[in-house]
């Protein structure tokens, strides 16, 4: 009786064992599976090591190699007319030195003269601008940028019209026609094949006079498109105001981007949007929040909710928008009509981004992407050229992070800019760098006086070897 028992209780126990899920069958149940069917253990019972998985996870992603999507384009012809729009400038918000400040004060002036030729090349960039949530990960072919239009060398001058009007920025400057500029040498071609635009430094005027200068803007406007300066310099000194920017028609309304501007002797450019009440700089696209969203994106995927994975995608395909900027947010606020038009701007962090230290370091290149999700600027100095942009093959995926980002979810571009025209101009004092001139110990007297005497402005002049256009 007790040897069967004993039997019958062997019997059981091995019933029990054979039974029993393995290890491994128990560990697989706590594994989440990637998309690609690799099984990834997460021990649901140790949330430190969900949190060191993450981390890893995120290192191992920042290597992927994203790509970008094909856009469709719609070129649009319209006639604009000529009128004159307010062109905006920012005001005094003192950051990390007195020659880096941020000035605001109405800056503008329309981009539409006597140029005689109006040809509005509108190409409209619709890409990207659905397919959010409906899991559809198939845009993620290459984006070919080709060139559209290339003002270079001889023929830089042709596509541009002067404008002589009155400075709407009040500076101490008379803006000349073309055959005005050409006759008096302020504008011209130099023997590098550079277009050279100068503030005159012959002629001695009165005090509080307006000093000859130079203002074009494109017979050409574009709705999107990629916008690369290559300069060699560009002016400086004290109570000199240059600005690479573009503008709309109907200012605020069309929008204006200020691409390369900054007033004095600064070091770092400042890159600067203006538009109608609305438009905000959304700041979650800074360095540290926007590698958060990432890592949180990235813990999506592995456990099967790909729903993240595929928005990061087609933000990494835009070249832009799902990389954080590295530039220090000087104002959010981009409407032109509060703060005395400060417009929400943005400072590099290089240290020769900007006049003299610019120019010492033989100049660099400025690459601004405007499409339907938003605004990005890039820097290069002359020596950190990459090579897809030196062999007119832009690929802004490959890039790294931007200067600066506006991104369309807290400023749509399609609301906030219209065609824009590339607008080049050096103004001397004004509403900008007139403010700004007493904050600055290493600038003497008023600017009033310092217009007076030609001598200071022989570093007034830019020289710029192209401005290309791509779609």
């Amino acid at each position: 009786m007790r040897h069967s028992i004993t039997t019958l209780v062997s019997t059981l126990l091995l019933f029990i064992i054979l039974s029993s899920p393995s290890v491994d069958a128990r560990r697989a149940k706590r594994c989440m599976v990637k998309p690609s069917g690799t099984a990834v253990v997460l021990p649901v019972a140790n949330p430190a090591e969900v949190s060191t998985s993450r981390e890893a996870s995120a290192t191992k992603a920042k290597s992927s190699t994203t790509t970008s999507t094909t856009s469709t384009r719609r070129t649009l012809t319209t006639t604009l007319t000529t009128t004159t729009t307010p062109k905006s400038k920012p005001t005094t918000t003192t950051t990390t030195s007195s020659a880096d400040v941020a000035e605001s004060s109405p800056k503008h002036g329309n981009g539409n003269n006597n140029n005689g030729d109006n040809n509005n090349n509108n190409n409209d960039d619709n890409n990207n601008n659905n397919n959010d949530d409906n899991g559809d990960d198939n845009q993620t072919n290459v984006r070919t940028y080709k060139v559209q239009d290339q003002y270079q060398g001889d023929n830089f001058f042709d596509g541009f019209g002067f404008d002589d009007f009155a400075d709407p920025t009040h500076g101490n400057v008379n803006y000349l026609k073309q055959s005005d500029a050409f006759s008096r040498g302020l504008a011209f071609v130099d023997g590098d094949g550079n277009a050279v635009m100068k503030v005159d430094n012959t002629n001695t005027i009165a005090t509080g006079g307006n000093r000859d200068s130079v203002r074009i803007s494109s017979k050409n406007s574009y709705t999107s498109g990629l916008i690369v300066l290559d300069v060699a310099s560009m002016p400086f000194g004290c109570g000199v105001w240059p600005a690479f920017w573009t503008v709309g028609d109907n200012w605020p309304n069309g929008g204006e981007i200020d691409i390369l501007e900054g007033v004095g002797n600064s070091n770092n450019a400042q890159y600067t949007l203006h538009t109608a009440p609305g438009c905000q700089l959304d700041t979650t696209f800074t360095k540290v929040s926007t590698r958060k969203h990432r890592r949180r994106s990235i813990v999506h995927s592995m456990i099967g909710n790909d729903r993240e994975a595929k928005r990061v995608a087609r933000d990494n395909a835009n070249g832009f928008s799902a990389m954080a900027f590295t530039g220090t947010i000087l104002t959010s606020n981009c409407d032109a009509t509060i703060n005395s038009n400060t417009g929400c701007g943005i400072k590099d962090p290089n240290p020769h981004s900007y006049g003299s230290a610019l120019n010492g370091k033989g100049g660099g290149v400025f690459a601004t992407l405007l499409d339907s999700n938003g605004v990005a600027v890039w820097f290069f100095p002359r020596d950190s050229i990459p090579d897809d942009l030196s062999s007119q093959s832009p690929q802004p995926s490959t890039w790294g992070s931007p200067k600066a980002f506006w991104s369309s979810s807290t400023c749509p571009t399609k609301s906030f800019f219209g065609a824009q025209r590339i607008v080049i101009n050096t103004t001397l004092c004004g509403d900008w760098a007139g403010s700004a001139y007493s904050s600055d110990p290493t600038c003497p007297g008023t600017c009033a006086e310092r217009v007076a005497d030609p001598s200071n402005f022989d570093t007034a002049q830019w020289k710029i070897r192209s401005v290309t256009v791509y779609q």
